[in-house]
């Protein structure tokens, strides 16, 4: 997927996230420079473990992740969850643009959040519309999805409904702009809508 500006986003991993990726939490050793000797590197301290990381990106691309030998049957699994989750975070998208819900955004949080895979985040300008997109949306995720969505049942200036992999944020303009989840999130991936390109 590419970024708002057209460009591939880059995963870097930090180095106290290397002894994840490790089948042991033992240390390494590092390859040292001719001139030095080598030594013990203890993985997420110190500037040896992000040398080292930065050597690794250099030899192998930009993502360094071992998937643990999942098969092929395991990563075909996650790829159906992720299309369903996509097409579960579109469909609900379109529901609060239907209900004249602006500034639309699905962002792919999945990299950057363990518990969930998509965010809406939309403005509504009254309760009364907040109710109607809730309603609406609560609907599409239990006809179309089998998803009951958790949280808010009354409207909120924050109003929030939480489907699992989809977590849908209603704010009133105030509180849009005050708590700027787009740039909080800001990694994140923002989803192209195609009823939103259809429109311009």
């Amino acid at each position: 997927m590419r970024g708002a500006a057209g460009a591939v986003p880059r995963h870097r991993l930090r180095s106290d996230f290397l002894p994840l990726l490790l089948p042991t939490a033992a240390p390494f050793r590092a390859r040292s420079p001719p001139s030095s000797s080598s030594s013990n590197v203890n993985p997420g301290t110190g500037e040896g473990a992000d040398e080292l990381l930065e050597e690794l990106l250099q030899k192998h691309g930009e993502v360094v992740y071992s998937s643990g030998g999942a098969s092929s049957a395991a990563l075909a699994s996650e790829a159906d969850e992720d299309a369903e989750c996509l097409s579960l975070a579109v469909s609900l998208a379109k529901v609060a643009s239907e209900v004249k819900a602006a500034d639309i955004r699905v962002l792919f949080v999945k990299p950057i959040v363990y518990w969930t895979e998509f965010f809406i985040i939309l403005t509504a300008f009254s309760n009364a519309q907040i109710e109607a997109i809730s309603s609406k949306m609560r609907d599409i995720g239990e006809q179309q999805f089998s998803r009951v969505a958790s949280g808010d049942t009354k409207p909120n200036s924050w109003t929030l409904l939480d489907f699992g992999d989809v977590v849908v944020h209603i704010f009133l303009p105030p509180q849009r702009e005050f708590y700027n989840l787009e740039e909080f999130y800001g990694n994140a991936t923002p989803i192209e809508l195609p009823f939103e390109t259809q429109l311009q």
